[in-house]
């Protein structure tokens, strides 16, 4: 049921506040219908994204040039950032959880068995299919490896699935706003979280309409579902009882914030022929996309003491004509018509008139290519319900652009504070300050060594690459501005992070945190699917919790 903010007075009090409904507000608050609960979602944002709602998540950036503006990446609508999700769907591996002497800070309170079952029930919620991530289980029958002979003592292929992608809110929405125990409310901004004078209950949520206009909303239990930056925001910005902020008296609210590295450097040739190579998607029995990629495996890392990492091939730079490829000037040349969070991708060179004319000649020389690659990018892409991820294209000569996807340590001194200004509903701005350690470079710079050194030992190819090249890439351009992780960190101790292993606020009883804000450290995958784990193992403990 959806109601507006002006009838929130008369909604009575709830058992469960969720305060925001993107991922994972939406699939706890799914996940709690039917179970004898009154719930209420707070989405600070509408039906759609507006630019004038988008402002208020406005704030400073200490290093602009490398960290996108606040604005970018998240979506104040409900649905949140499932609306532009990419669609990847990758559990972490066992090693993450675990507390690593050569990464300062990692450690979760449990381990991945603990997880596991849940990682199964978040692929139905996200539309990925069956939980199958090696070659052998996800495509039984197929080729095993990303090219014969490469895999080895630290070097694995594995499999990363493919969402829709879906939007959490087409997802779900149609039965949340026919559920009768589950009220949702648009255009509601949680501003404050007021505590009892014990400090350790929550009395009220502040909530302001568009206009300004207050109300408040009282719940057994509430749980934060806004991301690591708002997370952290409200956290500290609920200061009246506690001066430091709601689960702060160790200063870890707002640290470790952290994301994933990703861009592209070197080259890597394969030998043989180009048809072994297994570069493409492809679909699984049940029609999902899969798509191979090269790990440094948990005894790579254990042996060279690495961070998580993983290589993907990629596609020369677009923006550049001299690729002569009819598909990628195509691609540079419609960019304003993707996603400005994608587009960005495209090219990190200006382009002049000369430079136009040739990514016109490039589609002039190959229309037969370009036509057909039209064809089906409408039909697997458009108009198809479960759509091709991106574009990839093979390699006339063996050779790819190598892409790495790498974790990055946690960092107290990388962390989001309050600014002096406020926005239009009075709330604090964000300040936020990502910072690389010399952990993340050297990592990264090692990852290259060891994957070089095991193309040469199993003759399966060659890396080329130049090491400065390499870093100053991953400085300026590896922060992937869609992954926010960390900020509320999750430990057993609460003089080492903000939450528990059951994602409770310190110090509180009936506070909770559901986003990749608890993450204690942040692996190698993408961040969707182990959020969607953790809302539903959190809907469970609720459940247990407020029956009782």
């Amino acid at each position: 049921m959806i109601l507006n903010h002006a009838t929130l007075d008369q909604a009575g009090d709830y058992d469960v506040a969720i305060v925001g409904g993107g991922t994972a507000g939406l699939i706890v608050a799914n996940d709690l219908s039917g179970k004898g609960l009154k719930v209420v979602v707070l989405e600070g944002g509408g039906l759609k994204r507006q630019p004038r709602s988008q402002d208020l998540y406005g704030g400073e950036v200490v290093e602009p040039d490398i960290h996108p503006e606040l604005t970018s990446y998240r979506v104040r609508a409900v649905g949140g950032t499932s609306r532009i999700w990419g669609g990847r769907v990758i559990p972490f591996d066992p090693i993450d959880f675990e507390e690593r002497a050569w990464v300062p800070g990692s450690g979760w309170p449990f381990g991945f068995e603990t997880l596991r079952p849940y990682y199964e029930r978040a692929m139905q919620a996200l539309e990925a299919g069956r939980y199958a991530y090696s070659p052998e289980t996800a495509l039984p029958g197929g080729r095993r490896e990303l090219a014969p002979g490469i895999d080895g003592p630290h070097l694995t292929t594995t499999i990363e699935r493919f969402s829709k992608p879906t939007n959490v809110w087409r997802r779900h929405g149609r039965a949340l706003t026919q559920a009768p125990d589950v009220h949702l409310v648009l255009n509601a901004t949680v501003t404050a979280m007021r505590l009892r004078p014990d400090a350790r209950t929550v009395s009220h949520l502040e909530v302001r309409g568009p206009d300004g206009t207050e109300r408040r909303v009282r719940a057994r239990a509430t749980v934060l579902a806004l991301g690591a930056l708002e997370t952290a925001r409200l956290l500290l910005a609920s200061n009246d009882v506690r001066t430091a902020g709601i689960g702060n008296e160790h200063d870890h609210v707002g640290r470790n914030y952290m994301s994933h590295l990703c861009t592209t450097a070197g080259t890597l040739t394969f030998a043989g022929r180009g048809t072994d190579i297994a570069y493409d998607y492809e679909r699984d029995a049940d029609g999902i996309y899969v798509r191979r990629r090269l790990w440094l495996n948990e005894e790579a890392q254990r042996t060279f003491g690495l961070l998580n990492t993983t290589f993907r091939t990629h596609l020369p730079d677009a923006g550049n004509p001299d690729h002569g490829n009819a598909i990628l000037s195509a691609m540079f040349l419609f960019k304003s018509f993707v996603l400005i969070e994608y587009a960005r991708k495209f090219s990190e060179r200006r382009a002049d008139a000369g430079s136009y004319l040739r990514h016109c000649a490039n589609i002039l020389r190959q229309p037969r290519r370009i036509a057909r690659f039209g064809g089906n990018w409408v039909t697997g892409r458009i108009l198809a319900d479960r759509k091709i991820p991106s574009v990839v294209l093979g390699s006339d000569d063996n050779r790819y652009v190598l892409e790495f996807h790498a974790e990055q340590a946690p960092n107290p001194d990388s962390r989001v504070t309050l600014s002096d200004r406020r926005d239009r509903l009075g709330m604090p701005q964000l300040k936020v300050d990502w910072r690389l350690s010399a952990l993340d470079i050297d990592s990264i710079k090692r990852s290259y060594h060891v994957l070089a050194s095991e193309l040469s030992r199993t003759g399966t190819g060659r890396l080329d690459y130049d090491e400065e090249e390499l870093v100053d890439r991953t400085r300026r351009h590896g922060l992937v501005g869609g992954h926010q992780i960390g900020t509320t960190r999750m430990a057993d101790d609460p003089r080492r992070g903000v939450v528990d292993r059951d994602c409770r606020v310190h110090g509180t009883s009936d506070l909770y945190v559901a986003s990749a804000s608890v993450f204690p450290s942040s692996g190698q995958a993408n961040p969707t699917h182990t959020i969607a784990a953790l809302a539903l193992r959190l809907s469970e403990r609720l459940t247990q919790d407020l029956r009782r």
